[in-house]
């Protein structure tokens, strides 16, 4: 064999070096979450000793230089169980220490007082006022008023308005005068507006606007239901809808609730995670619950609240123990919907078994590549 001089050997490493290398579309997820691995402190610190090796000798290989990574923390909080005795909680009367962090009970009467007025009802004024805590992650109090048919709830740390009703109109047949829904959408918001609720007004969109019938014993009212989300970057916070019930009977307004939620949960953290290794994330956990082929696979971008939905098909929870809870928290989220075909649905199965077979929609956190949550899609493809 001819013998390769000093030379040739150093042109061959060149033209090897300038080769493209392809890199595989795990390569960044792994480089990316080689510190999440909470379960093995010490496979994580083999798996990020492997990826910045692979890292390297791709980036020589490619004559590419590296630029830092983020390590970003996970997000997910293990949920927990609240039990009856732990709701029951909810009723303890209110220590001194928690009412120094709410608004005082005349300021909560006057601001139900100035709800009522700036809806027009006339000689109203509220005659009952509670203060209760609720539990939602953590306990917090509310103040509940009334005024004959009215009920109002004013969050007792911001003293924001959070529900008004007025169930007086369950009594009567109202029937919606004929309003386009260009008309419908610029009325609800005169009312949020004039209830001075949107603090920044093109945070707000309308998102949703449909006419519903409410029947409540004999009557029947038509209604429409006007829908408001809080807007991030296109997208809307699913957890943060403010809503408005209402019909223009005879050219009046006739009001059946609003809710006004403003929770300020999200955290609008970085889109990190690609469209194609969330659908790799997602996919392989599809394959944890069920061996029936999938069919197809969506994604798309979306603010969602983390929620207990994957978690406790995972570990075959149910809500007997109580009720279950995990973070308050929203985020930027890949929803893959997984789908499976109809033909493969298991028979003679029980029903929390073939649950784990349906179709789902899983959340991937867009940050961390996390499951955070998720819900139930149809049942099977048609």
């Amino acid at each position: 064999m001819e013998e390769m001089s000093m030379n040739d050997f150093e042109n061959k490493i060149k033209r090897a070096l300038k080769k493209d290398v392809e890199k595989p579309l795990s390569y960044d997820y792994a480089i990316k979450n080689a510190f999440y691995n909470s379960k093995n402190k010490r496979k994580s610190n083999l798996l990020l000793k492997l990826a910045t090796t692979t890292s390297c000798l791709i980036m020589a290989c490619s004559g590419v230089f590296a630029t830092s990574y983020i390590v970003y923390e996970k997000v997910w909080k293990k949920p927990v169980i609240v039990n009856q005795e732990e709701n029951a909680n909810v009723e303890k009367e209110i220590s001194k220490e928690e009412k120094e962090n709410y608004i005082s009970e005349e300021d909560a009467i006057k601001t139900a007082n100035e709800v009522i007025n700036k809806l027009g009802y006339k000689n109203t004024q509220i005659s009952n006022v509670d203060l209760k805590r609720k539990y939602n992650n953590e306990y917090s109090g509310h103040y509940i008023l009334r005024s004959n048919n009215i009920l109002i709830t004013i969050n007792a740390e911001t003293g924001k308005l959070e529900y008004f009703g007025d169930n007086s109109i369950n009594n009567r047949d109202i029937k919606c005068d004929e309003l386009s829904e260009t008309q419908v959408n610029k009325i609800a918001r005169e009312i949020y507006n004039n209830l001075g609720l949107f603090d920044n007004e093109n945070k707000y969109e309308i998102v949703n606007t449909k006419k519903v019938d409410m029947a409540f014993g004999e009557h029947i009212n038509s209604l429409w239901e006007v829908s408001f989300g809080k807007m991030y970057n296109g997208n809307y916070d699913k957890s943060n809808i403010s809503t408005i019930c209402f019909s223009i009977c005879d050219n009046n307004i006739v009001i059946s609730s609003i809710t006004f939620i403003d929770n300020n949960n999200f955290e609008n953290n970085p889109i990190i995670i690609t469209k194609e290794e969330a659908i790799e994330i997602a996919t392989n956990k599809e394959k944890e619950f069920s061996n029936l082929e999938i069919s197809d696979t969506t994604a798309d971008l979306s603010i969602e609240k983390m929620n207990i939905f994957i978690y406790c098909l995972e570990n075959n929870i149910t809500n007997e123990n109580g009720e279950i809870k995990t973070g308050d928290i929203t985020r930027n989220v890949w929803v893959v919907d997984v789908k499976h075909n109809k033909e493969a649905k298991p028979k003679d199965a029980e029903i929390e078994t073939v649950k784990k077979f349906y179709n789902k929609k899983y959340y991937i956190d867009a940050t961390t590549g996390e499951i955070i949550g998720g819900e139930q899609s149809e049942y099977f493809n048609n």
